[in-house]
């Protein structure tokens, strides 16, 4: 157990290239700046400990990063378009996603992570909007555009996402995925689209569970909506956190 008086989070990443992906930097800080700690963990390889390190925290973040591998959700594997990281890693956030499920821990899933919640939970992707899903907006530019909102989404109210983020109707978010949600899991419900009608969000409320395809931890310094998101996030997971022992 992580002895600490703030909740514990848990973030699956792949080291090697976490170099390359300031916005995973700038998670860590978000999850501090919220009030809880995190916990990295590697999986890029094949892990047999993950039972034991979602044991020791009281929340799970799945970040974003690289394509979720096709033959997951029955896309062609040899698709030009994407660009899927090492299987290990798909394998080892699905199987956190599951066990993180199981233990009944607040969940959230950023972008990739949206995406792979989607397909373990029984769902499918377009593997590219762009030509998969004509007269769709534009939902990825350059890195740089992450750093201000590049369109709006619908939160829809009495949802899980709008209690975590404190409001519901139009906001503002960022946006830097080429994929996007297609035929959306039995389990789960849309928490809020964009202006062309793709599904932005998700959620299984009752299992606290939210699957964004924005990127709250790049504006929580600036933005009252992904500072909300974020710290709503981590005080569900405080409401779980320790003295109930619900790490263990």
């Amino acid at each position: 157990m992580i002895d600490s008086p703030q909740p514990a989070v848990a973030v699956t990443m792949d080291f090697e290239v976490f170099q390359h992906y300031h916005h995973w930097r700038a998670m860590l800080g978000g999850i501090v700046a919220a009030g809880a700690t995190p916990l990295t963990i590697d999986c890029r390889q094949p892990r047999t400990d993950l039972e034991q390190l979602i044991g020791m925290v009281d929340g799970l973040i799945l970040l974003g990063g690289a394509d979720v591998n096709p033959e997951l959700y029955g896309g062609p594997s040899a698709d030009p378009l994407i660009s899927p990281g090492p299987r290990a890693l798909d394998d080892n956030e699905v199987s956190a996603l599951e066990i993180a499920l199981r233990r009944g821990m607040p969940i959230l899933g950023v972008c990739r992570g949206a995406q792979l919640a989607n397909v373990a939970l029984g769902g499918t992707l377009f593997a590219d909007l762009a030509r998969d899903r004509p007269g769709s907006a534009v939902h990825r530019t350059t890195a740089a555009d992450l750093d201000g909102a590049t369109h709006t989404v619908d939160v829809r109210p009495d949802t899980l996402l709008a209690s975590w983020i404190g409001t519901a109707g139009r906001i503002p978010v960022n946006s830097y995925h080429h994929q996007g949600f297609d035929t959306l899991a039995p389990s789960v419900r849309a928490s809020a689209t964009a202006e062309d009608g793709l599904v932005e969000a998700f959620e299984i409320a009752t299992a606290q569970l939210v699957a964004v395809q924005w990127h709250p931890e790049i504006l929580w310094p600036t933005d009252e909506y992904s500072a909300g998101l974020m710290r709503g996030f981590v005080s569900s997971c405080a409401d779980r956190s320790p003295a109930a022992g619900a790490r263990c």
